[in-house]
């Protein structure tokens, strides 16, 4: 059945299809009253296997576009035979690149997300394994290793804000959940001991108590825990911690995870 709100979106691609599917996520920002079908088909590498990606375009529902990241020139080519509309992500910007370089591309499929860069891959690894360990303040012994460390209430997007800052920037990004214990006390703000001594590579993320009660509420629904009156109080405190200890804030209510993480590394290189 046609629903022109509803376009069936195929991310096709011969690596992992993690290029194709984060251009077209992208870009479909930008036309928030529809809400498109997504259907991924990585490790397309042969003319039968895109031949058969045609019959299955062709017979689903429409509209239909395909989104794709084909290294492989001979398959680029196969791409004029889609019965639906292509955005040749490769096609329409490679040709560019050699003229402008005055080199040919080598046209290798998966080398967008390989290894190629082992040090660099190395490093991905090693800063995932140290985040994977410091995740939500589980071991604070060696924080001086981090990179950053990030603080925040519970529930305000830490966790995986640290997890991309090592997958995709190799950055060793520690988390600290803030908790009513770690602030303030007798009317003082007190610096939590696994937290002294960090300075500049502490990042205080800050939140709207109604957003957080709203992501609590689908983790505790009910709970005490989620409701507006301890968000706020906890937001209160946070605050009021952040401003005694001068820990530069990031306000994520409206950030993704991947906007929040940008902006933290934008903020590190700062400061180097």
């Amino acid at each position: 059945m046609s629903d022109p709100c509803c376009p069936q979106v195929y991310l096709l691609s011969d690596g992992t299809g993690i290029t194709a599917e984060t251009l077209a996520r992208s870009l479909f920002t930008q036309f928030p009253d529809l809400a498109p079908a997504w259907h991924r088909l990585p490790f397309v590498q042969t003319a039968g296997r895109l031949a058969a990606v045609f019959s299955r375009v062709e017979s689903g529902p429409q509209p239909a576009l395909v989104v794709a990241t084909l290294a492989n020139a001979d398959l680029r080519a196969e791409l004029r035979h889609c019965p639906v509309p292509v955005v040749d992500v490769f096609g329409e910007h490679v040709e560019r690149l050699e003229a402008v370089l005055g080199t040919p591309s080598q046209s290798v499929s998966g080398r967008a997300h390989g290894i190629g860069d082992h040090q660099r891959y190395d490093r991905r690894i090693e800063a995932l394994n140290y985040t994977l360990e410091h995740d939500d303040g589980i071991a604070t012994q060696d924080l001086s290793v981090a990179d950053v460390v990030l603080l925040g209430a519970s529930r305000s997007g830490k966790t995986p804000t640290s997890l991309y800052l090592a997958m995709n920037y190799g950055l060793f990004a520690a988390n600290y959940p803030l908790v009513p214990e770690d602030l303030a006390r007798d009317g003082i703000a007190h610096m939590p001991r696994p937290l002294r001594g960090l300075g500049r590579r502490l990042v205080g993320l800050t939140i709207a108590p109604q957003r957080l009660a709203q992501i609590r509420e689908g983790r505790r629904p009910g709970s005490r825990y989620a409701s507006l009156a301890q968000c706020r109080a906890e937001c209160a405190a946070i605050q009021e911690f952040y401003e005694t200890w001068r820990i530069p804030q990031l306000d994520i209510t409206e950030l993704s995870i991947e906007e929040i993480a940008t902006r933290v590394r934008a903020r590190l290189e700062g400061e180097r």
